[in-house]
């Protein structure tokens, strides 16, 4: 059975965006924009929407326990879109995502992390024989190690383009 495009959208999580654990994401609000787009249109079209929530430790911005845990409210999963939880950075680790999608036509993935969660979920993936495709402005992440936000997300979409992965 085909199932067409899935968006899987990974890690739009409440405490990402809340302030309170994590710093203020450059571009937050950009991010949520274009998701909500990115999901509007995926329903429009009659795409599967698969929703990833990464159930962090005890104490963190995505502490399962938390209120951070939530997918953000302004996402809005719908009642007959499947929501997984995960614990490591790849959504297929421990999640069965790969048997739920055997013999999808394309996979994209947006959301958080770029440089952790997208990456991993994308590579994993794409080594299992999906056909994946990140959204080049679809996922975000925080600076790091000297780099800005932007440079990171540039630099994941670059090393995940190189691997083999679609890029749109």
């Amino acid at each position: 059975m085909k199932l067409g495009s899935v968006l899987l959208v990974v890690d739009m999580q409440l405490g990402a965006f809340d302030g309170r654990r994590c710093e203020p994401m450059p571009d937050g609000p950009a991010l949520m924009a274009r998701c909500r787009a990115l999901v509007s249109e995926a329903r429009a079209q009659g795409q599967q929407v698969i929703w990833v929530q990464h159930a962090g430790g005890a104490g963190g911005a995505m502490d399962r326990e938390g209120p951070g845990f939530a997918i953000d409210p302004r996402l809005e999963p719908q009642p007959n879109e499947l929501v997984l939880v995960k614990t490591r950075p790849s959504a297929f680790d421990g999640t069965g995502l790969a048997v739920l999608l055997k013999g999808a036509e394309r996979v994209r993935v947006v959301g958080l992390q770029s440089d952790v969660c997208i990456e991993a979920t994308a590579l994993a993936g794409h080594a299992l024989g999906l056909p994946m495709a990140v959204v080049g402005d679809g996922h975000h992440t925080w600076p790091t190690a000297g780099f800005s936000a932007e440079a990171v997300r540039d630099a994941v979409n670059g090393r995940l383009a190189a691997a083999g992965v679609r890029v749109d």
